[in-house]
């Protein structure tokens, strides 16, 4: 028994070290250059000509700049570093009690290409907004575990709700329209906890958010994106020598829904594209639903409807953007954190043979470590995965690495 905590406490342990280390070994580079240039290129969305949806993060920005004249570069990774180790801790905090039933769960949570290190698996991924969105869905997943193992009370719930959830939704609607999509799973998780009966103040909550999603797609149409996105740039000053910005996410401002299809539809197109994608996608679902489906939970409330409704917008948005990977993670994220939200009880045991279980122990060996998702334009499936982090830390140590693109591309 003594043996059997120790170890579960030591992969614990050696959990939270591999993910703080593998955000920091990025991190560490990230601070020194710029690693990814389009993202960098939206993050300096601002309110310079006015109200417009993704804003408020360039705004905070400018803001920081302003008032401690610190290079964008601290500024900006300050601001991530500090989410993605929030989001670190809520991921490893709501993954736990698998730990207690099944290893081999926890740790294919922890290792899992599409869920908390995906961000660092592709750069292209890294520093986009969509991180603030999974930080106020990994909190009220997290709230949502403590009131489902009966560890909090209905009236803490609906505090938390009021006071950390809502107002997280509201300022994420102003940093990134994407949080609009997370509003049915926070929706369905509310509706669900409280058997639909909601208080006064998160009726009041929840009008003011569905208020302000109306204000995001309409207010700001008339302001030119290419006007916004010239005085962006006279804005950052000096720092345009370190990047090339592009307006690619100041065109995507006034884009419609249709406009936005007609621009995805060429990698649509693109058959080699979708092939890979398709074989991701199955690659991607195919093991996590089968690792779920062996988690036994109490209190399921979530039926197969609210789950398609809480994953559907994504879905959508694969038609809308061309960054699929991104809508797989999120997808993937959603689905774990609607079944690990509820008490479990039980894991069921790997029932095979010692061949079969060697087969399946170096199959998720290397898929873990060796496959690749791609936020965007996939190219390869395999060897750009784990395998590439590992190779990034030799080349910083070694002092040879110029840019980074050269080992993660």
């Amino acid at each position: 028994m003594f043996q059997s905590l120790f170890r579960k406490k030591l992969i614990y342990i050696l959990s939270n070290f591999f993910l703080f280390f593998s955000f920091f070994l990025v991190f560490y580079f990230s601070f020194k250059t710029v690693i990814h240039h389009h993202s960098y290129s939206q993050i300096f969305i601002s309110y310079a000509l006015g109200f417009v949806k993704n804003g408020l993060l360039g705004e905070f920005v400018f803001f920081l700049k302003k008032m401690t004249n610190l290079d964008f570069k601290i500024i900006i990774n300050l601001i991530f570093l500090l989410f993605h180790l929030i989001n670190i801790y809520l991921f490893l905090k709501i993954i736990k009690p698998t730990l207690n039933h099944s290893k081999i769960i926890f740790l294919f949570l922890v290792l899992n290409p599409a869920l908390i290190v995906f961000p660092i698996y592709d750069i292209g991924a890294f520093l986009r907004k969509e991180t603030f969105a999974v930080t106020a869905f990994l909190i009220h997943i997290y709230i949502s575990q403590r009131y489902n193992y009966d560890l909090i009370d209905k009236r803490k719930y609906n505090n938390y709700l009021a006071y950390i959830i809502f107002p997280l939704l509201s300022m994420n609607i102003l940093i990134h329209s994407i949080q609009i999509l997370f509003l049915p799973v926070h929706f369905l998780i509310i509706k669900n906890n409280l058997n639909n009966k909601f208080t006064k103040k998160s009726l009041i909550f929840i009008s003011l958010i569905l208020i302000m999603v109306l204000l995001s797609s309409t207010i700001g149409k008339t302001i030119s994106p290419q006007e916004l996105y010239n005085i962006t740039v006279d804005k950052i000053g000096d720092f345009n020598k370190q990047f090339s910005i592009t307006n690619s996410p100041y065109l995507f401002l006034t884009q419609g829904v249709f406009e936005r299809f007609k621009s995805t539809l060429p990698y649509f197109k693109d058959t080699s594209l979708v092939k890979l994608y398709f074989f991701s996608i199955i690659i991607i679902f195919t093991p996590l639903l089968y690792m779920l489906e062996k988690i036994k939970i109490t209190k399921n409330k979530f039926n197969s409807f609210q789950i398609l409704l809480s994953i559907i917008p994504f879905i959508l948005l694969i038609f809308l953007a061309s960054d699929w990977g991104r809508w797989i993670y999120l997808m993937a994220v959603i689905l774990v954190g609607i079944k690990l939200q509820y008490k479990i009880i039980n894991i069921n045991n790997f029932n095979f043979s010692i061949l079969i279980k060697i087969a399946l122990f170096l199959s998720i060996g290397f898929y873990l470590f060796f496959f690749n998702l791609s936020h965007c334009c996939v190219k390869n499936l395999f060897f750009y995965g784990l395998n590439q982090n590992i190779n990034l830390f030799f080349e910083i140590t070694i002092g040879k690495l110029a840019i980074i693109e050269h080992i993660k591309y």
